[in-house]
């Protein structure tokens, strides 16, 4: 089927049948443990005043995208007050520590036309900006229905595009501006006949180092210490199956696991290993197994403390996660199959693949063996910033 009759079959399933993903926004509201009284923000209805100024509306769906969105947002906030909404509640945590002082939070309403008609209705934005992949298609067609500039800024490797290259183009033409995260992303839409505006890499960017909970002692330095950063439930179980080998050659090994998504349960920890959680107040002594950090905004200071990191979001589907962060700290970098969200940043960068327990286990017992590498920076540069604020009405072209 082309790209328009799957377009048009979407529009018309979503106008004639809204409660199909009304209903998977509830559930997924719910299994969030979201404020139970935000719901209505993902339904479209407003949940805070419309700002005096038109506002520039971000959209990241979660961590990794508001951690590509906070390099970009300080540009943004200088030039007109700012409105981000995500998908997920971490996301929501995190802007509230990533982003400019004022800036506006609500959820994503719900791809319907009448969820997006209220959402728009309130907040008549002056440009939109998608963060990395999302492209909603009522939300984009009500977009340009309205006259609204929309960018989509630091796109990554897409399934989409190489499975659905006709469908893919399709929305994505509907965009004013697109930026791409590296140079083989720029490749990939340029031989779909796009214009790609910039590449720059944001979300390594902005991975700078954040402050170290002031309540934790030193960890002797003799102590082997490894980190599994950004763990989904598929990578878990690996992990502390590979952190029980360890403990065998190794009985005072610690492992510093940081979840992508902090969650109330406790049974995900193997009760057979001495854990503690920072959302406790704990913090690691001699004879804690596992630390879980489990509190937003400290995994910099994970990755200070160890000269190995195990990057989640390998195993499964997922596409991996951004290895810039723990490259930046002068670490060696192990990470699942699964890499394609990240490729173009992990070809730049040293790393082991592994595939199971034994084999995470001796890439962790090398790592604490050999040197720690030197940290790896890439360049950083405004030409986003740049390129989407030449899409505000008054902008002239030029940046803030």
């Amino acid at each position: 089927m082309a790209a328009a009759p799957l377009l048009w079959l979407y529009h018309a399933l979503t106008a004639l049948a809204p409660g199909l993903l009304t209903g998977m926004a509830r559930r997924a509201h719910a299994q969030q443990q979201a404020d139970p009284n935000r719901l209505g923000e993902r339904l479209g209805h407003p949940g805070l005043p419309r700002p005096n100024q038109p506002p520039i509306w971000c959209h990241a769906a979660s961590v990794g995208e508001m951690r590509s969105l906070s390099a970009l947002a300080p540009a943004l906030a200088r030039r007109a007050p700012l409105l981000v909404t995500t998908t997920t509640a971490t996301g929501a945590e995190s802007a509230a520590s990533l982003l400019p002082p004022g800036t506006q939070h609500q959820f994503q309403p719900v791809d319907t036309p009448g969820a997006v008609r209220r959402f728009l209705d309130h907040w008549r934005p002056a440009l939109a900006v998608f963060v990395e992949a999302d492209m909603p298609p009522n939300t984009l067609r009500a977009l340009r229905a309205r006259n609204v500039p929309i960018a989509l800024v630091a796109a990554r490797p897409s399934r989409t595009r190489s499975r659905a290259p006709r469908a893919a183009k399709a929305l994505l033409r509907r965009f004013d501006v697109i930026t791409a995260a590296a140079p083989a992303v720029a490749h990939e839409l340029r031989a779909l006949g796009l214009t790609v505006a910039a590449t720059e890499d944001l979300k390594a960017q902005a991975m700078l180092p954040d402050a170290q909970p002031p309540d934790w002692p030193a960890v002797p330095a003799t102590r082997p210490v490894w980190l599994a950063a950004s763990t989904h439930p598929e990578d878990e179980a690996l992990v502390f199956d590979a952190h029980a080998r360890l403990l065998q050659d190794s009985p005072d090994a610690l492992l510093l696991i940081a979840p992508r998504h902090p969650r109330d349960e406790r049974d995900w920890v193997p009760a057979g290993m001495r854990a503690v959680f920072a959302s406790d107040g704990a913090a690691p002594g001699p004879e804690t197994q596992v630390f879980v950090m489990d509190l937003m905004g400290r995994l910099a200071g994970l990755h200070a403390r160890t000269p190995v990191t195990y990057l989640g979001g390998g195993n499964g589907t997922r596409g991996g996660h951004s290895p810039w962060e723990a490259a930046r700290a002068g670490n060696h970098i192990v990470t699942g199959p699964d890499i394609a969200n990240n490729k173009p940043a992990f070809d730049q960068l040293a790393h082991q693949v592994v595939h199971d327990a034994p084999a995470l286990a001796d890439a962790v017992r090398a790592g604490w063996a050999r040197p720690r590498p030197a940290p790896r920076q890439p360049r950083a540069g405004d030409t986003t910033a740049r390129a989407v604020l030449a899409l505000l009405p008054d902008a002239g072209g030029a940046a803030a």
